[in-house]
């Protein structure tokens, strides 16, 4: 109960804070209002404030990649949900409008963002002013610095060009806007370059490692810690097209926590029933940080009244067809288990009871359903030293890189009655195509795919959606480094700050 009270009474400060205009805030707040003193109490600032949890940002995201499919179904109680997602699976330009105007919650990703950066810079801004142990006070200064890097990573990938766009001038081409303190200015932030974002991204992290290194070694799943902190270096490095220290970074997550879920010692789902044991359980040996719940996606995925009929959004049959999965009942080696454990599934008959893969669903016990994972860093750490290979040759990398995939997929694989049976790629581009087949297998509904497939040259996809019965189906496309491929900024940001350049 008291600690409900501190985190409402700091949650209130934050509130003053955001109306002090141009003053330092942290100099002005009410006499009544508990202003956090100690270490402790920017840790819970953080609890409430800036870590995610059971928060959604970005629940629209998968709509727009080639993982997901639609079905018209004309049931009048649930058909609200293929309008939920109709704007963000065409891909409209007035997605965000679109989406607010049909009620949807949770689709202010970019306000959202930076609401979870002000809590990081208030924690910055005050660490050194509160009371505690010189460890405690590092490991929340380390935690803060990482959520802030993370939260202008994803924000810098949602709503500009990737990095690795050719022809694009790092220092000219407009990111986001960076914020960097707690203090309040009349003067409205401007757009950062791509670069000044990504440098500080990297500054941010690189600070935060040493003091989670030795002071957050016992962080919980729900914090960021160093392992938080390698895999987002990894990550970033791998969009940067810096192969070798997307290895390296990959590399440390490894070294410290190699362990996988071995799916086959556990039972295996049948049909539609879901497993009581996942990826990102509180106990998952590969689980690294874990946010979000099944909500997230039961605003678009949710099946409708009738039985038997196909989900509005589901899997889309190039996604389910990419798994090595005998869907045969009672079969004695089931192969790639991944259908089973990483999705929720339906019949789609009534008659038959054939399955079909509705969404992305890796928790078992626990609630969770996004996070990083050591898998994350196998394939981050393969996909590097494929491409290093690419550039030199060396065939000591290639090995490596098939190793590093083996490995990952003998843990996804049913070995209960038969051995798994390595790949070996021997060309080099088509062990590329397969990493980054085996990404897309592995790493499904986690807010991998869309940034992904900007780094991959922004490929054409199609979209077919069908709104009414009398309404024959019609077909979307975004083209080949197509401009929607860059998220709009939000009119209602717009409006608010004219120095923001809008995207094209």
């Amino acid at each position: 109960m008291m600690k409900n009270k501190l985190i409402s009474n700091i949650l209130a400060f934050l509130l003053l804070l955001s109306a002090s205009g141009c003053k330092k805030f942290l100099e002005e707040y009410s006499q009544d209002e508990i202003r956090p003193s100690s270490a402790t109490d920017l840790q819970q600032l953080m609890i409430g404030e800036v870590y995610p949890i059971k928060t959604h940002f970005i629940k629209y995201i998968d709509l727009m990649t080639d993982d997901v499919t639609s079905n018209f179904v004309n049931d009048q109680n649930t058909l609200y949900r293929l309008y939920n997602g109709e704007p963000a699976f065409t891909w409209r330009a007035d997605m965000f409008e679109m989406m607010a105007e049909k009620g949807l919650a949770a689709v202010d990703s970019y306000d959202h963002y930076y609401r979870c950066i002000k809590g990081c810079n208030v924690v910055m801004d005050m660490i050194e002013k509160v009371s505690g142990s010189e460890g405690d006070k590092a490991n929340v200064k380390g935690q803060a610095l990482a959520m802030r890097a993370y939260y202008h990573f994803m924000l810098v990938n949602v709503f500009a060009q990737p990095y690795n766009a050719v022809g694009l001038d790092l220092e000219k081409a407009p990111g986001v806007p960076l914020m960097l303190s707690s203090v309040v200015s009349d003067e409205l932030p401007s757009r950062a370059s791509i670069a000044q974002v990504y440098r500080q991204v990297e500054a941010d992290l690189l600070a935060a490692a040493p003091l989670l290194e030795q002071y957050g070694q016992k962080n919980s799943k729900l914090k960021a810690s160093d392992l938080f902190v390698y895999t987002l270096l990894s990550r970033m490095y791998l969009y940067m097209e810096k192969w070798d220290k997307a290895v390296e970074y990959a590399g440390k997550v490894i070294a410290r926590k190699p362990q996988l879920l071995k799916l086959s010692n556990y039972a295996i789902p049948v049909n539609t029933a879901n497993s009581t044991v996942n990826v990102f359980d509180l106990n998952s040996p590969e689980a690294i940080w874990m946010f979000s719940s099944h909500e997230e996606l039961n605003q678009f995925f949710a099946l409708p009244a009738a039985y038997g009929q196909p989900a509005f959004y589901e899997v889309s049959p190039g996604l389910s067809a990419s798994y090595d999965y005998n869907w045969t009942t009672g079969a004695a080696n089931k192969k790639d288990l991944r259908p089973a454990f990483f999705y929720t599934r339906y019949y789609i008959s009534a008659t038959t009871y054939d399955v079909k893969l509705l969404y992305g669903s890796k928790t078992g016990s626990s609630y969770y359903t996004k996070g990083m994972r050591v898998s994350e860093s196998y394939l981050n750490r393969a996909e590097g030293l494929i491409q290093q290979y690419l550039e030199n040759g060396d065939e000591a990398l290639r090995l490596a890189a098939l190793a590093d995939l083996n490995y990952l997929r003998e843990y996804r694989y049913d070995t209960r009655t038969v051995s798994y049976v390595p790949v070996n790629i021997a060309n080099g581009q088509a062990l590329l195509d397969f990493c980054r087949e085996e990404r897309r297998r592995e790493l499904c509904f986690e807010e991998h795919r869309w940034f992904d497939l900007k780094r991959y040259g922004m490929p054409q996809l199609k979209h077919t959606f069908r709104g009414f019965d009398n309404q024959s189906p019609r077909e979307y496309i975004l083209e080949k480094g197509d401009k929607r491929y860059v998220l709009p900024l939000p009119e209602t940001v717009l409006r608010r700050n004219p120095n923001l350049i809008p995207n094209p």
